[in-house]
């Protein structure tokens, strides 16, 4: 029977997998790639979804078919999170006990990993919030944040639709049905909530995204405490394109191991987990600078 000790370890590790993306909001608008045997300051190359150009057709024979361009993003993986905690004995024994199966030991187990996952992910989302320096498109008030109200909450959304809509003016547009996504600081969506028209519905999906609220103009809208904010009261939402906007490189997982210090019957854990983000295509994200004043009158 695999021990406490070696069941919290395994749990870190498969749980880590199996829950890490469930965590992201913000990495909602990126492409983020898991990469094995990493360490602190290592450049990894993330693979960006590929794009076809389209030519002049003339009814002719069509010309040799191009290599389809897919884009390499290099992400420096140059940030890091750790992990160090104390496990009694006592509550070793709880996992070790015999009316205690392979699958409960497991689930058990979990209660000392989902903290350290969720903080994981925070991290990583706080550090794809701030790339809103790189938007392609940005908007604020002569330098100065957008003040909200329910109606200019609602105006921004249809203003970044159209600027997305619009792309190059060149046939290439960088908006993409089914694939926009905001992401929004809770006061923000304070404002959206005093607007009749948005309606927050079930899609219908098996499991809807975390935080993910409801939609407008197009946009899916996920709230997100990790948004943005160099000074007080004042965010910076970011809209982009489900998977493309941005880049990730995670560690595969978060190198767990376990130990007994000298004179001490209890077990410590440790473990690490090292990122980097970039953000390859500006022109699919935006954000706005705003200021959401909290106001029940």
């Amino acid at each position: 029977m695999t021990t406490a000790k070696q069941m919290i370890v395994d749990a870190f590790t498969k749980t880590f997998k199996q829950r890490f993306y469930n965590e992201l909001v913000i990495g909602q608008l990126a492409h983020s790639e898991f990469k094995d045997n990493v360490k602190k300051g290592d450049e990894a190359n993330i693979t960006m979804p590929g794009m076809v150009t389209l030519f002049d057709y003339d009814g002719g024979d069509l010309p040799t078919a191009e290599t389809a361009t897919i884009s390499t993003c290099k992400v420096k993986l140059d940030r890091g999170k750790a992990f160090h905690f104390e496990l009694s004995e006592l509550e070793e024994k709880m996992l070790e006990g015999p009316e205690v199966d392979g699958e409960k030991q497991h689930e058990i187990a979990k209660d000392y990993t989902d903290d350290a996952i969720k903080q994981f992910a925070a991290a990583v989302d706080s550090a794809y919030a701030n790339l809103y320096t790189r938007a392609g498109h940005y908007f604020d008030d002569n330098g100065s944040a957008i003040t909200l109200t329910p109606q200019v909450a609602k105006d921004i959304f249809a203003y970044m639709q159209a600027k997305f809509q619009r792309g190059d003016g060149k046939g290439h547009t960088n908006w993409v049905d089914g694939a926009m996504v905001c992401v929004i600081p809770p006061e923000y969506q304070f404002y959206l909530g005093k607007m009749d028209e948005l309606k927050y519905t079930d899609k219908g999906q098996d499991e809807i995204r975390k935080g993910y609220i409801g939609e407008l103009c197009g946009w899916e809208i996920l709230v997100s405490n990790n948004v943005a904010q160099p000074e007080d009261g004042v965010f910076y939402p970011l809209f982009g394109v489900k998977g493309k906007t941005l880049a990730g490189g995670i560690s595969a997982n978060l190198n767990t191991t376990f130990y007994v210090p000298e004179k001490n019957f209890n077990t410590c854990y440790k473990g690490y987990g090292l990122y980097g983000v970039g953000a390859p295509r500006a022109d699919f994200l935006g954000s706005v600078k705003i200021s959401a004043p909290l106001s029940l009158s």
